[in-house]
């Protein structure tokens, strides 16, 4: 089962995700991510640090989840992907559209030079 924990900070939510990635596990962050938007956030920071696995569902859901937030201006980042995740986000290409950073701090930082 995929853990969610939520932490805003000003106009940015993070939500930092423990377990795995799944297509049976995704199921309720799109809301989360609009209840985000709705609330006035404009950034939504995925902390993979502790994903176990992912699957092509689950990476078929941040595609989608980037692409329906895009119209929005809501920014859609990664930080800290263990190496066998980055390696399926950057397979699938999902590197190419959604940042993925070392920190929070250095993703809230890109997001504020460019907004």
């Amino acid at each position: 089962m995929l853990q969610v924990r939520e932490q805003q900070h000003r106009q940015t939510k993070v939500l930092t995700l423990a377990g795995p990635f799944t297509r049976y596990t995704t199921t309720g962050i799109q809301a989360r991510i609009w209840a985000a938007k709705e609330s006035g956030c404009y950034q939504i920071i995925l902390d993979f640090s502790g994903v176990t696995q992912v699957d092509s569902t689950g990476l078929g859901e941040l595609f989608l989840w980037y692409h329906n937030m895009r119209p929005h201006h809501l920014h859609i980042s990664i930080v800290k992907p263990p190496t066998s995740i980055r390696n399926h986000l950057d397979w699938s290409h999902l590197s190419e559209i959604i940042p993925i950073y070392a920190s929070e701090e250095e993703a809230a930082g890109h997001i504020k030079l460019y907004s």
